[in-house]
């Protein structure tokens, strides 16, 4: 208790000092005199384990910097939560106050959203990061601040496993809330079919139980639109035994056997031909040594099991003669990650950079659209040399056994029969280039919609952009979006969680 009545000594000397003289007409501090008094009176709220960073602070930058600076929120504080009491007192707090607030974790959201939210209260879980396996080996509760790389790690060295996000940097709760693809979906389901109870804030600080048995609406709504209706702080998660022989081929192809691989790959999208221990991911990236005026074309192929039927899969493809291969055989789940590139050191976690991703579901390939897509980001990178090596067009292609085994009715998550996911992933440090980024993010969106025929976007809330309707991104049944909205009215009435792809689009800060 010494620390943190020391500590909150130090907030308000530290804020006075910052802001003696200051009026503080920011409209954000209404019925306050001063920020040194509403920082000092939060820590005196918070448990003894609990931090709050202010700006100017390097932790601010070395834990809370986020992977994407286009539209990216601003904070006048950063609360490092350390219980659920933490939560609630912040929000309860920022409601006081008329503060907004967010929560965050692997600060990893695409959508252009977000920059809605200006200095206000990121309430942060870096500091509950806790992993708990049931006595009967068949769920673990799980803590708000764990990144899908430290969830699977953390269930591999006990000897369990689960679907997770692929992005070892991306927080596992916001994965989940979103619906959440992973390498074991076709075996075990999406990340938000593993969700047997959650813990929830809502937005008047109350917390609740969602499950089967309470709730159900709210948990319903949190397996795939769950970012709009509270702030998850724990929950109870299915585990598995592990499959521990995987293997992974990644072949390299120059362009002019794009037609041929993606007849190939259409093979695959029937989910009676896509075993369920098969991921295919397929890229666009320049490979100058390979290719110096064309981005080359990657295949990945991951499975999980028994090699041989790994390499039944990779032999049409080996036939077509890649410039370049690598095998990797009897792998330990999480060394894939690192093989694969997903890992947090890899260029997909790579913080502070702009990007421009705009996501899009298929059924099968066009493999006209294909083409069409491939040259625009030749294109694009061309033109610009810098962005090359940190872009591509992500073509990941799932298995969906366990995925379509849910009701479509049964959760917030749509479009659950479509087993492509596409996005252009345009990344760079420059922001002015931003208008041109998003022009051919536009471009790839346009072409691939207008292959598919059926004249309608469906897209990954996970992967939004921002400029995607509610239809796009929540599913184009009138039930599904009257259900939504009658739920966000009723769990968030003042919009207070309207920041990421908001139902609501109306805010009330």
């Amino acid at each position: 208790m010494a620390v943190l009545r020391f500590f909150r000594v130090v907030v308000f000397v530290v804020l006075a000092l910052l802001t003696s003289g200051s009026s503080c007409e920011s409209g954000f501090f209404v019925g306050i005199r001063s920020e040194s008094e509403i920082f000092s009176a939060l820590a005196s709220r918070l448990s003894p384990n609990a931090s709050i960073i202010l700006p100017g602070d390097p932790r601010m930058v070395s834990n809370h910097q986020r992977w994407q600076a286009y539209s990216a929120p601003t904070y006048a504080a950063v609360v490092e939560v350390a219980v659920e009491e933490d939560v609630k007192e912040t929000v309860r707090f920022a409601n006081e106050h008329s503060l907004p607030f967010l929560a965050v974790n692997g600060a990893h959201g695409w959508t252009s959203t977000l920059g809605r939210m200006q200095n206000g209260l990121a309430i942060s879980f870096t500091r509950m990061k806790g992993i708990n396996i049931s006595p009967n080996g068949r769920y673990a509760e799980f803590q708000p601040g764990l990144t899908s790389g430290e969830a699977l790690r953390g269930l591999w060295a006990q000897g369990k496993q689960t679907t997770t996000g692929n992005c070892m940097c991306a927080g596992i709760m916001g994965v989940m809330l979103g619906g959440g693809h992973g390498l074991l979906q076709g075996i075990h389901g999406l990340l938000a079919d593993q969700l047997l109870e959650a813990r929830v804030v809502l937005a008047d600080g109350s917390s609740v139980v969602a499950s089967p048995e309470s709730n159900q609406d709210l948990f319903w709504a949190l397996r795939g639109a769950g970012h709009n209706f509270g702030i998850v702080t724990s929950l109870k998660y299915k585990i598995y035994d592990p499959i521990r022989e995987w293997s992974q081929v990644q072949m390299t192809f120059t362009q002019d056997k794009l037609e041929q691989i993606f007849a190939l790959s259409n093979n695959y999208v029937q989910e009676e031909d896509h075993p369920a221990e098969l991921t295919t991911w397929i890229t666009f990236i320049r490979r100058p040594d390979i290719d110096p005026d064309s981005a080359v074309i990657s295949v990945l192929l991951i499975h999980a099991g028994d090699p041989t039927q790994l390499e039944s899969c990779a032999a049409p493809f080996r036939a077509l003669g890649p410039s370049e291969e690598q095998l990797h055989a009897n792998v330990a789940y999480p060394e894939l990650f690192r093989l694969n590139g997903q890992a947090e050191s890899s260029s997909p976690c790579a913080k502070g950079m702009y990007r421009q991703a705009l996501p899009v579901y298929l059924k099968s390939y066009s493999i006209t659209a294909m083409r069409k897509v491939h040259d625009i980001f030749t294109d694009i990178t061309s033109r610009y040399p810098s962005i090359a090596s940190d872009s591509t067009v992500l073509i990941e292609g799932y298995s969906q056994q366990a995925v379509t085994s849910v009701p479509a009715n049964s959760t917030a998550k749509p479009f659950r029969d479509y087993p492509l996911l596409l996005a252009p992933l345009l990344s760079y440090r420059d922001p002015s280039y931003s208008n041109d980024m998003i022009a051919a993010s536009r471009e790839v969106r346009r072409v691939l919609v207008e292959g598919s025929g059926e004249g309608r976007l469906n897209a990954y809330v996970n992967y939004a952009s921002g400029d995607e309707s509610l239809p796009e991104l929540y599913g184009h049944e009138p039930w599904r979006l009257e259900k939504l909205r009658r739920l966000k009215a009723k769990y968030d009435p003042q919009g207070r969680f309207n920041f990421y792809a908001p139902i609501q689009a109306r805010q009330s800060v």
